[in-house]
């Protein structure tokens, strides 16, 4: 089964609503699953679409060569606020760390990741 961005985005949008009891209308493609929704884990979405979802994959190609280099991940950070300009940047240290990347984790990262995945051929379940 095949499904669309449009497809993929309304199904993560109202699964992570209804599994972190938000209203819907508070749940964007920007929301920070740690920051804004409170989410511990993102174990419910596996279990929803039925594949693992490894945190160091969600990031693939994001960070590739920056290691632990403090200027490095500032300088990719920066390139990811110019496309996410709707995110909450203002709570991301100055200096990040790795450590901090799970905060960065929006529903839309989960999107981006999944149509990833699923154009490579995973199946998710119904």
């Amino acid at each position: 089964m095949s499904l669309s961005r449009t497809e993929i985005e309304a199904r993560v949008l109202s699964i992570v609503s209804d599994a972190l009891d938000r209203p819907a209308e508070s749940v964007t493609l920007d929301s920070s699953l740690v920051d804004d929704l409170g989410a511990e884990s993102i174990d419910f979405l596996e279990s929803a679409f039925g594949l693992k979802i490894p945190e160091e994959e969600i990031w693939a190609g994001s960070f590739d060569g920056v290691g632990s280099d403090p200027d490095a991940l500032a300088a990719r950070l920066a390139e990811l606020k110019s496309s996410r300009p709707g995110f909450r940047w203002d709570r991301v240290p100055a200096r990040p760390t790795r450590a901090d990347l799970p905060r960065l984790i929006t529903v839309g990262t989960v999107v981006e990741y999944l149509e990833r995945r699923l154009a490579e051929g995973a199946e998710p379940s119904e």
